[in-house]
């Protein structure tokens, strides 16, 4: 196919160039080997999970910048070795280094704007080396990945509930000054519209947990189920207001969290800077233990 031809720039064609074939785009045809595949590993794959059954398809997004699913080919005809969503956020399914190299080529080749890639952080290193890229702000290699499938060990925070939407400029705040602290930069850079939408999204859901002081009205604590399964609840954006540190709210504020995770999944999970050892800590008290390790590039 010359390379002056439309086709040529399709992303097909560019992932398949840059990978030698051995990286292909994902069909609708797909999807039961991409379901088989995420089942394998749900507490670690439970962002792309989510997102798969709710699109209902292995095959790209509909709108020309939409998500795309890569897949690696396994021995057997109809099986995948390996797969990794490509849209705003980049996420290895699966696999080792050398399928997150070969990644990291069809997103170097593919050019497209992202925000993160993360997830097992073998396969993430590697395809961040592969895509050649030099705008990222940070790289976390090393996040404890911790699970808890039972009772926490300690007495859950009274009055940890879900927000409402008439509190939602509240929790937009508390969200955001977590955000900014945790990541250096405010999260209106990247899309305010998108970001408020996401906030609304939680709420609505019953996926955003807070403590509010009654006499201020204050959110003393929150935090968020960002992605939610059958077998998985994944908890995010845990955050003690900074004038109720010291006081010891965070572990019993997680054990509010885990006691309602366990009513929408029978695992709670969630992931943490390996030098956030009070975080490691308090995790470690409510009764988390340890799955293995994620790794974050942030752009």
């Amino acid at each position: 196919m010359p390379l002056w031809s439309p086709s040529a720039n399709t992303p097909t064609a560019k992932v398949a160039r840059a990978t030698g074939g051995a990286v292909r785009v994902l069909s609708h045809q797909d999807t039961p080997a991409l379901h088989k595949l995420l089942d394998a590993d749900p507490v670690a794959n439970v962002t792309v999970t989510a997102a798969v059954r709710q699109r209902g398809s292995a095959g790209p997004g509909k709108s020309r910048a939409g998500a795309l699913i890569l897949g690696v080919d396994g021995a057997q005809a109809g099986e995948l070795q390996a797969a990794c969503w490509l849209g705003s956020n980049v996420i290895p399914v699966g696999g080792d280094a050398a399928d997150g190299e070969l990644f990291g080529l069809a997103a170097g080749a593919l050019r497209r704007r992202v925000s993160s890639i993360y997830g097992r952080a073998e396969p993430v290193l590697a395809l961040f080396d592969a895509t050649r890229w030099n705008n990222h702000r940070e790289v976390r290699p090393n996040q404890p990945l911790m699970v808890i499938t039972g009772a926490p060990a300690v007495e859950p925070l009274p009055g940890v509930r879900p927000s409402r939407m008439e509190e939602n400029a509240e929790v937009e705040r508390a969200c955001a000054a977590m955000f900014t602290e945790e990541l250096g930069f405010s999260p209106y850079q990247q899309g305010g519209a998108q970001y408020r939408d996401r906030i609304r999204g939680l709420i609505r859901s019953g996926h955003s947990l807070i403590s509010v002081d009654e006499p201020s009205g204050q959110i003393i604590f929150k935090a968020e189920f960002g992605a939610v399964i059958d077998e998985v609840a994944q908890i995010q954006g845990v955050w003690v207001n900074p004038r109720w540190r010291g006081r010891g709210l965070a572990a019993p504020g997680m054990a509010a969290v885990v006691e309602y995770g366990l009513q929408l999944a029978p695992t709670v999970s969630l992931y943490v800077n390996s030098w956030n050892i009070p975080a490691v800590r308090t995790y470690e008290r409510v009764g988390f233990r340890y799955d293995g390790a994620y790794a974050t590039v942030l752009f």
